[in-house]
């Protein structure tokens, strides 16, 4: 364990003290090499990427829940810092996926699986909360910024972001990795309780999902998102902690 480091919820726990030095170093070099990323060239790279996409997933257009997630993503964006990222949400033409996720730009995207699979309004707003709070603390703009960076070093560099069109799918699907999702837990329970919901229902979401996994070091060295047990604990953590619920 690097000297100094703590893990963002497991303060003893080497691995993710290793992940947390990891991410401090690689979010400094993306302050000191990247190109700054704009907030239209984030929507503009976002919607090139949700454009290639659909093409890949189609989309349900007159999903019978859309209004509703509609109505959720307008009350929750409003306790965003970055207020100038539009967001919008999709529901991806998938029955057997329990998945949701974001990308730069604004746009979030959930399966039919997961709005047929969650069991209230406040789990299903603490879901969205947290895949909108990966954009509001830029999570995907600096995964854009990776790829033009990584880019960039072998000799690609494009200053518009514009090539990222062409490999759109891989940025979007790329995770964001364990260190994010304990920040996006965080942020979007802050977010979906100044929205109005209970986001104490977020941990009977990690229990459900933890409910097939099983505990191992090696496995949690690669695995892109912490065990559910760990972020249930960090969650009530804060949740009782820091918001008082």
């Amino acid at each position: 364990m690097y000297v100094g480091v703590v893990a963002q919820c497991n303060p003893n726990d080497q691995v993710e003290s290793w992940y947390d030095w990891f991410k401090d170093m690689q979010n400094q070099t993306i302050e000191m090499y990247g190109k700054p990323l704009t907030v239209a060239q984030e929507n503009q790279v976002g919607d090139s990427i949700h454009l290639q996409l659909i093409n890949e997933t189609p989309l349900i257009g007159e999903h019978a829940k859309q209004r509703h997630i509609n109505q959720m993503v307008k009350r929750i964006s409003q306790y965003v810092e970055r207020k100038e990222v539009r967001y919008q949400i999709h529901v991806l033409a998938d029955r057997s996926t329990l998945n949701a996720f974001s990308i730069a730009g604004g746009h979030v995207y959930i399966t039919e699986k997961m709005l047929e699979w969650v069991e209230n309004d406040d789990e299903l707003a603490f879901i969205i909360a947290h895949e909108i709070a990966h954009i509001d603390r830029k999570h995907g703009a600096r995964k854009v910024q990776t790829s033009e960076l990584a880019a960039a070093l072998i000799g690609q560099y494009d200053p518009s972001f514009a090539g990222l069109a062409s490999q759109a799918v891989l940025v979007a699907t790329a995770p964001f990795g364990q260190i994010d999702e304990y920040e996006a837990d965080k942020w979007g329970a802050v977010l979906a309780n100044k929205a109005g919901f209970n986001p104490r229902k977020g941990l009977r979401f990690f229990q459900k999902m933890g409910e097939k996994e099983q505990y191992s070091m090696y496995e949690k060295i690669i695995r892109t998102h912490p065990y559910s047990v760990e972020r249930i604990n960090c969650l009530d953590d804060f949740l009782r902690n820091e918001l008082g619920l």
